[in-house]
């Protein structure tokens, strides 16, 4: 259960950091400040589940 639950983490992470990238590219400071909390929480618990 446990691994099924870190894939899903780790898919939302992917998704996260596809945005952020695009963000990036669009010079958008803003979005990337609010997508970086995410990305670090989610790096965080996927680390804590190991």
């Amino acid at each position: 259960m446990q691994e099924k639950q870190k894939s899903v983490l780790q898919s939302k992470l992917q998704v996260y950091e596809m945005c952020y990238r695009k963000a990036e590219k669009k010079k958008d400071r803003n979005r990337m400040n609010k997508i970086e909390p995410f990305i670090a929480q989610l790096k965080e618990t996927i680390h804590n589940m190991d």
